[in-house]
């Protein structure tokens, strides 16, 4: 396990892999979504009966699908931006995958690697798809590491388009 001789990743990481691999960014994705159906759904109740929330609590409720939408999108935002810096600047570093714990619909995955002659171990959180379910304990992967905060890294596959 060790560096590869190219410092980037040729390879741009594709929104999409990002939001639908990286479990924060998932998540957080579906925060406003989710808080906005709901609001929504809430307000007036289609049968004609009146609105399940009240007019009184509905300025509460719109701040909080607010709240949530903002939070939401600085998470997603600030996690699309990593991956990308990490992508740009990092060094690309071989490493093994030491444990998989992918339950439900998410997990984790954590990995070793020496990196400047020591030997580190980080882990991700990951949302269950295709790619994550296909990983196992002992696979060789290809990481790409930040260099500034070398217990930083990603699997490099899992964030590019095949």
């Amino acid at each position: 396990m060790d560096q590869f001789p190219t410092e980037h990743s040729q390879r741009k990481p594709s929104l999409r892999r990002i939001i639908w691999t990286d479990y924060p960014a998932f998540y957080a994705s579906l925060v406003p979504v989710v808080s906005w159906i709901v609001l929504l759904a809430w307000l007036p109740d289609w049968r004609g009966d009146g609105a399940i929330i009240s007019q009184e609590a509905r300025p509460f409720f719109l701040a909080l699908a607010a709240l949530a939408t903002i939070a939401g999108l600085c998470v997603l935002v600030w996690r699309i931006w990593l991956v990308f810096k990490l992508f740009s600047k990092g060094l690309q570093i071989r490493g093994k995958i030491s444990l998989v714990d992918i339950r439900r619909d998410h997990g984790w995955v954590e990995f070793f690697y020496i990196f400047d002659h020591k030997e580190y171990t980080s882990r991700i959180e990951v949302h269950r798809n295709a790619r994550t379910k296909g990983l196992k304990a002992g696979d060789l992967v290809v990481l790409v590491v930040d260099r500034t905060n070398p217990r930083r890294a990603f699997i490099r596959d899992l964030y590019l388009d095949a």
